[in-house]
């Protein structure tokens, strides 16, 4: 399942993409669109040309496309997860193998020579940590490891959604 998120959920856009769903959010394609905002019909464009699923909050938006959008409604990232839960049936299983930027949406790889990141992180971490995992994409490169922000993110969704 692929989403297209809309601009007032980018941190539902990072949640899902930590999760491995492959999740392109609006501002994402401003570059592209070379608008900012991306209007609703260019939004809704990409998605069906991208086959995603759109995920908003903006009643009129979905009601010109709800045959393939999520509506969600109220406030706080552990409340539109459990919306999708039930929804669309999603899973939320963390797995840094399959976890994708959160930044920009690129698949990870498993880091093998860690001094070949050191750059990346801070000396802490560096020194904490052995496992690391970076985003493929040569712009962004970002460096991600299971820290306590995962399970912290976990926890939360144990807590909130009985998951």
């Amino acid at each position: 399942m692929k989403f297209l998120v809309d601009a007032m959920l980018g941190k539902l856009a990072r949640f899902l993409r930590i999760f491995g769903y492959d999740t392109i959010y609006a501002s994402d394609l401003i570059d592209h669109y070379r608008t900012n905002p991306v209007p609703d019909k260019k939004l809704n464009e990409y998605a069906v040309w991208s086959n995603r699923i759109v995920i908003t909050k903006d009643l009129p938006f979905y009601n010109e496309i709800k045959e393939n959008a999520i509506l969600l409604e109220g406030e706080g990232v552990y409340n539109y997860l459990n919306q999708l839960k039930r929804k669309s049936n999603l899973v939320y299983d963390f797995n840094m193998e399959k976890a994708r930027c959160s930044v920009c949406n690129t698949m990870l790889k498993r880091v093998n020579e860690k001094n070949s990141i050191k750059e990346f992180v801070k000396h802490e971490t560096f020194k904490t940590y052995n496992e690391f995992f970076q985003c493929n994409n040569p712009r962004c490169l970002k460096v991600f490891w299971n820290g306590p922000h995962i399970a912290d993110i976990i926890k939360k969704l144990r807590d909130e959604m009985n998951y």
